[in-house]
């Protein structure tokens, strides 16, 4: 189905679908109702990778899947009812993004629109280059290399760099050239949207094709704002980096190391506690969901729970949090906006028994034999 009018093609592309994914999709459209075996053959694509995406499919409401019946077949549903459910979708979206649009004359908060390409790739550049503390970037295999010196640089100067590259296929990708590229690379094999996000405010979203491929019609989105930015992190942490496969994971700073971003400190302590190692955290925390002044607390680190490397210690793909231990209770704390956890800290410092203080090694002792 490479024949698909472009038009449309981009239209797909802009809702996430990837180029097999389009041809898939537009064939079972075509059938109308078909076994696998026919949508393989008219989309040019395998058996295997028709079953691997239809349960996508479904999930998304395309398509109906007749597996009652013997052979299987797939029915494609009305388009009306489907762009009727991605119109509520939208809205959803509209209502939620309206919620958060608050203008404050005081906070910094901008938007553009970027048509270039060329300016797209080198303000990706320039916000790794700037990044202080935190950086989620989603992009195609294909630009990897022109951003690896900035990324090892992000590396190099402390900062938690949790990078996905989309692999749709159309290139070889030789996995074990990202080492060193990030705290965390994973790949994914498919072409999602390209998503930067930087120290929680300033970041960047667009289609992949703004990014990679021939001059399109279509546009980037540039922000600094300090309600989106965690939004979006929160869409990459729990819709695409639970779908890739970890490729590289680097090795955590040595303690005692003081974070102000909460999940630096969970993705330490997380591979400090695989060496096993045993670590007190100091914590600035308060009850999480309320206005409370920051107190300092500390803590025997006893559970980690996290999904930022494999194998994965959470309950759901967003969650990451410590738990501690003080000698008298046993609490939660997660990072800033926390809801599941007792605490929400805003620093964090990691320590071995060995580096911290006399007093609080011996009350560790002591909550270790309770």
């Amino acid at each position: 189905m490479s024949g698909t009018d472009p038009d449309l093609r981009d239209q797909l592309k802009s809702f996430g679908f990837s180029d097999k994914e389009i041809d898939t999709y537009t064939t079972i459209l075509t059938l109308g109702e078909a076994k696998a075996s026919a949508i393989a053959e008219g989309a040019d694509v395998s058996k295997r990778y028709v079953y691997n995406v239809l349960g996508e499919f479904e999930d998304r409401g395309l398509v109906e899947i007749h597996d009652h019946e013997t052979p299987t077949t797939v029915r494609a549903l009305d388009p009306s009812t489907v762009v009727d459910r991605l119109s509520d979708t939208l809205s959803t979206l509209e209502g939620n993004l309206d919620a958060l649009y608050e203008p404050d004359p005081e906070v910094d908060r901008r938007y553009e629109v970027i048509k270039s390409t060329a300016t797209v790739r080198k303000r990706i550049s320039r916000l790794l280059r700037e990044a202080e503390n935190e950086v989620s970037l989603s992009v195609h295999a294909s630009i990897v290399s022109d951003l690896a010196a900035d990324l090892r640089s992000a590396v190099d100067r402390g900062v938690l760099t949790l990078v996905l590259v989309n692999d749709d296929g159309t290139d070889a990708v030789e996995r074990d050239r990202f080492e060193g590229l990030g705290s965390a690379v994973r790949v994914w094999d498919h072409t999602g949207p390209m998503i930067l996000s930087v120290d929680r405010t300033h970041g960047l979203f667009s289609p992949p094709e703004v990014v990679v491929g021939p001059p399109t019609d279509q546009q980037a989105i540039g922000f600094t704002e300090d309600r989106l930015s965690p939004a979006l992190v929160g869409s990459f942490l729990g819709n695409y980096w639970p779908l890739a496969t970890e490729v590289y994971v680097d090795g955590p700073s040595e303690p005692p190391e003081t974070y102000d971003r909460f999940r630096h400190a969970v993705l330490d302590a997380t591979l400090h506690r695989r060496r096993d190692r045993e670590l007190i955290a100091e914590v600035s925390v308060r009850p999480a969901r309320s206005s409370e002044p920051f107190e300092t607390r500390r803590g025997r680190v006893t559970t980690v729970r996290q999904g930022l490397v494999e194998p994965t210690t959470n309950n759901i793909p967003i969650e990451n949090a410590l738990v501690l231990d003080d000698g008298s209770e046993e609490f939660t704390v997660g990072g800033p906006g926390a809801i599941m956890e007792t605490y929400e800290a805003r620093r964090v410092t990691l320590e071995t028994p060995e580096t911290a203080d006399q007093s609080v090694s011996e009350l560790l002792d002591s909550s270790s034999k309770v």
